[in-house]
């Protein structure tokens, strides 16, 4: 469905570049004046005054109204007012128009059409006016064929056609209105609500698919607003639940692979991790219900160049219709370079460079868990905050320097400032030192012993930290972060707030041994969030998975279960960037069609526990 506002842009030269700059019928030498200045107005983007101006005109001369009226017309249009364009149209006499005029009022009658969604007047009202249509109007004539040639090919457009045509039969039932729409982009479908949200009969069904859709992978903010949505309109007699229902039939007809390969690492120092993917993907599969579950056939590789390239032509000749995997980075990239994407796949990483993935066929697919992203998330959040001026704090290794480059840079970006940055040894346990100098308290020191000799005397002082900083973000490991935070209150910064990422914590926050950390709010995953459906599931996995206790195996185990719940709706997400999946590690999303975009909630240690962050 086409809106006015794109059509009224992309016309908006047209208008001022190909209309006459006077009436088809000539004004009196005395009116150009007049007539030249209200172009002027349009020129200027003054085009409701302009308007106006147009249908005094009118008033003023009736012999030349028709002609004024249209122009009037367009340049209501032109100012997206459709309403007023219509009345100045519905007061324009038709049989007294010379053939030019009567052209330029069709085609301004064609433009009120599509923006109305009556592609058919539109198409008779543009077939109507070619044969007498002056030259100076081809242009703007072409460019609405074109508008009306997109707006036919328009799949949501289409589909809240049948809409309206199933409303006026007697036997119209609600669920074929989802079934109609369910499957349309959601910004499609709030285009067609904002357009249409007048018309007391398909506004309903309009704002029941733009709920469902909103939240169609997230079970429980999908069910809120389906209940939101009965109470607003209760007079349809249909409800929530019903609407529940029919969407959790609807997804069980999504396409499934048939065979799906895994590819995972087959040496011994990844064993472990494998074997955490793979039963995060059988029990994602055991959750579907059995007559869909498609055939897993595991493939383990070795370290050597070209061993998943051959497990990927092995997996396509076994009959095998997608592959999920391989983990590593080297086979990652491996695959991500294939020029042949005959096989659909999901990478369980991003490959070194992302934009590899842009070369192929679009069948390729890239997930992970990048603790880039989550030091990005920390950083957004410290800006929503306010914060403006922040210290940085990070372990001396390569995971350390990425977190803390990957904060540094977004915060910079969205205009804060970095105050300090200062690296730690992994193997460090009293961090004082440091900690002074990053908080200047050796210069607090200094000052006080100078001032001490200026005198002439033993002073008796407190040091005190910098006062320029509102921020420490620190890029730590959960055993760094229960030693440095602790020592972070004791030099004085307790009250300043520090953010980091997950891994300041092994796994789920616990009482017993996170107190320390009391303060520090991070992006976690809900698996890892005791009060989530997410966090429930994993907790019932770890009876069953012991190895689910060490919290790398267990990130493993959740991204594995993500990576095959996503299989059924990549199509659907790669075609809307706002469709997300809420998944185990996150809310996923498909925005460049091609690699995953995962936002995780922001929390708050309060007595060793996590707690959200409204």
């Amino acid at each position: 469905m086409l809106k006015l506002i794109p059509i009224a842009l992309s016309l908006t030269f047209f208008l001022v570049a190909c209309a006459p700059t006077q009436p088809v019928t000539r004004p009196d030498p005395a009116t150009d004046p007049e007539i030249e200045q209200i172009e002027a107005m349009v020129r200027g983007g003054e085009l409701e005054a302009a308007a106006e101006a147009w249908l005094a005109l009118a008033q003023a001369q009736p012999e030349r109204a028709g002609a004024f009226r249209i122009r009037a017309a367009e340049v209501w249009l032109q100012a997206g007012r459709d309403d007023e364009a219509a009345e100045a149209l519905a007061e324009v006499e038709p049989r007294r128009l010379e053939p030019a005029q009567a052209a330029r009022f069709n085609l301004a009658r064609a433009e009120l059409a599509l923006n109305e969604g009556d592609l058919s007047t539109a198409g008779w009202l543009l077939a109507e006016s070619i044969d007498a249509l002056p030259e100076t109007l081809m242009m703007r004539h072409q460019m609405l064929d074109e508008l009306l040639g997109r707006a036919l090919d328009n799949p949501a457009r289409q589909a809240f056609a049948a809409l309206e045509t199933a409303i006026a039969e007697e036997d119209f039932h609600p669920e074929l209105a989802l079934a109609l729409l369910i499957e349309q982009p959601l910004a499609a479908l709030r285009q067609l609500l904002a357009k249409h949200g007048h018309r007391a009969d398909v506004s309903p069904w309009l704002a029941l698919a733009v709920a469902a859709r909103s939240h169609l992978l997230d079970p429980t903010l999908l069910e809120d607003a389906l209940i939101d949505w009965e109470a607003r309109y209760p007079a349809t007699g249909y409800g929530a639940w019903q609407a529940l229902t029919w969407i959790s039939l609807w997804k069980q007809t999504q396409a499934l692979p048939r065979h799906i390969a895994v590819v995972l690492p087959g040496r011994s120092a990844m064993s472990r991790a494998s074997e955490a993917v793979r039963d995060g993907i059988v029990s994602a599969w055991l959750d579907l219900p059995p007559d869909r579950r498609p055939e897993l056939s595991f493939k383990y590789i070795d370290e050597q160049a070209g061993s998943a390239t051959a497990a990927w032509f092995e997996a396509r000749e076994s009959g095998a219709d997608f592959m999920l995997g391989p983990l590593e980075r080297g086979p990652v990239d491996e695959l991500a370079g294939l020029p042949d994407a005959s096989l659909p796949m999901l990478l369980l990483n991003h490959p070194t460079d992302p934009s590899m993935l842009a070369h192929g066929s679009g069948m390729v697919h890239a997930l992970g868990l990048l603790p880039e992203e989550e030091a990005e998330l920390a950083a957004v959040h410290a800006l929503v905050q306010g914060h403006e001026r922040a210290l940085v704090l990070f372990q001396d290794t390569d995971w350390g320097r990425r977190v803390a480059e990957s904060f540094t840079k977004t915060f910079e970006l969205g205009g804060g400032r970095i105050m300090g940055r200062t690296r730690y040894a992994p193997d460090q346990v009293d961090h004082s030192r440091m900690l002074e100098v990053l908080l200047q308290l050796d210069q607090s020191s200094q000052r006080a012993r100078q001032l001490g000799q200026v005198l002439n005397q033993t002073l008796e002082y407190e040091p005190h930290r910098r006062t320029d900083i509102d921020l420490i973000f620190l890029a730590a490991r959960a055993e760094d972060g229960r030693l440095i935070r602790p020592q972070l209150r004791f030099f004085g910064a307790g009250d300043v707030p520090v953010l980091a990422t997950s891994q300041i914590i092994a796994g789920a926050p616990d009482p017993g041994r996170d107190e320390d950390l009391d303060g520090i709010s991070l992006p976690m995953a809900p698996w890892f969030l005791d009060f989530t459906a997410q966090g429930e599931q994993r907790r019932r996995a770890e009876s069953i998975h012991p190895h689910l206790d060490n919290p790398s195996l267990s990130r493993l185990h959740a991204i594995g279960a993500d990576a095959m719940d996503l299989v059924p709706w990549l199509d659907l997400m790669r075609a809307d960037p706002q469709l997300y999946l809420a998944g185990l590690s996150g809310r996923f999303r498909l925005p460049d069609g091609r690699v995953f975009e995962r936002d995780i909630p922001i929390v708050r240690l309060v007595d060793g526990r996590a707690t959200p962050i409204q």
